[in-house]
């Protein structure tokens, strides 16, 4: 004990108990972590009053008495290694340790102080459930067990982090996920060799199937509902300690362009939502190109009229058009990274400021065309309408990667990129699940729930592609 003797906020109280006062032991608890009311009621008051522990003369019977209940306090924990005291205490147990047998008795009364059970913050709920994560774990996994409330919902436990020893839940239903999906969970998670989970991330790069792409290969959401969805479906979920974002595994394409609400509208609104967003992320990945494309290579494609009208707003102006659009598309990034960074109270002025007062006065200085204001606007509402910031993020990024190709060869240079783009998303894969499905495979079978939503009695299987034990959904 001494490596947590070095701190000032562990707590160390020596008592003499048994019928004569002979036996010794050590109370060893980090001050903040632990009940004290629990520790002074349940464990302290019967330790040194109880009629049994006080008629004992020796270790041994003081320890049997404690195994077997005598203490108020429910699962003690007797283990003869130090490290699995450490870590016991740590984690908020409070260690009674007996310093002649060497051994301890711990006891999990960790005080559960946390943030109140609010709306998502990174997640607009239109139509649904209200209550998010927190950064408790033990909260988050009351959360799903109130919605699932099978008995065959497992939460597993595996810790990951040499110095911050994070505790991550593995969630999933018995008797429905694949648990082949599971096992490699689990075998990628123990692969993990880092010093920290303090991000998502840390785990997220450990554990997908390919680092070097843009696209998001694992759903990560603060909803409860949308998690609890998932693993009905047959999917895996993490939760990570101290972290309200909450993962959902395997990710596909199709998935991100889901919203929760989807299942709580009509499936006309839905199915008219669904492929609305379809379209606006082709609207959103190809205009800026296609602008480029048009106006530097192919203007006989555009009508008389609209060609004369894009001409005459670019007169005065000095630079070519894939210049304008590049620095716009580069304003906006840095509009929105501003925008993020700044205090809530500032952070909308900035936009403001950025896009009316400094983009008017770009159009009138003549240095940006009127028309590379109305491409960039489509564009960045288009992206905004995606239901995932994480393939948002994507597409912000291979929207540069097709311009670039666009003011090379053109149409031509745009057809190579989406074909670079396509053949990439096809080979991509996540935990085995081809990351196009329902799009590509046997998948074609099952699209109720693709680009548009069906009633939900044509729901009567899982996903295919999940291999989920149980297929049968409904019916």
């Amino acid at each position: 004990m001494n490596i947590l003797g070095l701190s000032k906020d562990v707590i160390f109280t020596s008592v003499d108990i048994g019928e004569k006062n002979n036996v010794s032991l050590t109370i060893v608890y980090i001050e903040g972590l632990i009940d004290k009311k629990i520790l002074n009621n349940d464990i302290l008051k019967p330790l040194l009053h109880d009629s049994i522990i006080a008629v004992a003369n020796y270790e041994e019977d003081i320890i049997k008495h404690i195994e077997k209940g005598n203490i108020y306090c429910s699962y003690p924990k007797t283990t003869e290694k130090i490290e699995e005291c450490l870590n016991d205490i740590i984690s908020g147990s409070v260690a009674l340790i007996f310093d002649n047998k060497k051994i301890a008795i711990t006891f999990d009364i960790e005080s559960y102080d946390k943030r109140a059970i609010t709306e998502p913050t990174g997640e607009n709920v239109v139509k649904g459930s209200k209550d998010a994560f927190v950064e408790t774990l033990k909260v988050n996994t009351a959360i799903i067990r109130r919605k699932i409330k099978t008995p065959r919902l497992v939460i597993e436990e595996t810790v990951v982090g040499k110095q911050t020893l994070t505790t991550i839940a593995i969630v999933y239903i018995d008797g429905i996920t694949n648990r082949h999906i599971v096992d490699e969970v689990k075998k990628r998670l123990d692969s993990i060799d880092i010093d920290e989970v303090l991000a998502t991330g840390f785990i997220e790069e450990f554990i997908i199937d390919n680092n070097y792409s843009l696209f998001p290969q694992v759903i990560c959401t603060e909803r409860s509902d949308k998690l609890c969805s998932h693993i009905v479906s047959g999917r895996v979920g993490l939760l990570i300690d101290g972290l309200p974002v909450t993962c959902a595994i395997p990710g596909t394409l199709n998935m991100f362009l889901h919203a929760q609400e989807d299942y709580s509208q009509n499936f006309w609104v839905s199915s008219s939502k669904r492929l609305l967003r379809y379209v606006l992320l082709v609207l959103t990945l190809l205009l800026p190109a296609f602008y480029v494309a048009i106006t530097a290579f192919h203007q006989e494609m555009l009508p008389t009229e609209l060609a004369i009208a894009i001409e005459v707003s670019k007169e005065g102006v000095p630079i070519p058009a894939f210049i304008e659009i590049l620095v716009m598309l580069i304003a906006f990034e840095v509009l929105v990274e501003a925008g993020i960074r700044l205090p809530r109270s500032i952070g909308q002025t900035v936009s403001i400021v950025g896009a009316l007062i400094v983009g008017e006065a770009a159009v009138n200085a003549k240095l940006i065309s009127p028309v590379v204001v109305i491409v960039i606007a489509a564009t960045a509402i288009s992206g905004f309408a995606m239901p995932d910031q994480d393939l948002s993020n994507a597409l912000r990024i291979w929207r540069f990667i097709l311009t670039v190709f666009a003011s090379i060869i053109g149409l031509f240079g745009v057809s190579i990129g989406v074909l670079l783009l396509l053949f990439h998303l096809a080979k991509l894969e996540s935990f085995g699940v081809p990351y196009l499905t329902p799009f590509v495979a046997q998948e074609g079978k099952q699209m109720q729930d693709s680009i548009v939503r069906l009633p939900l009695k044509y729901f009567q299987k899982r996903s295919i592609s999940l291999q989920a034990t149980n297929k049968k959904r409904q019916g």
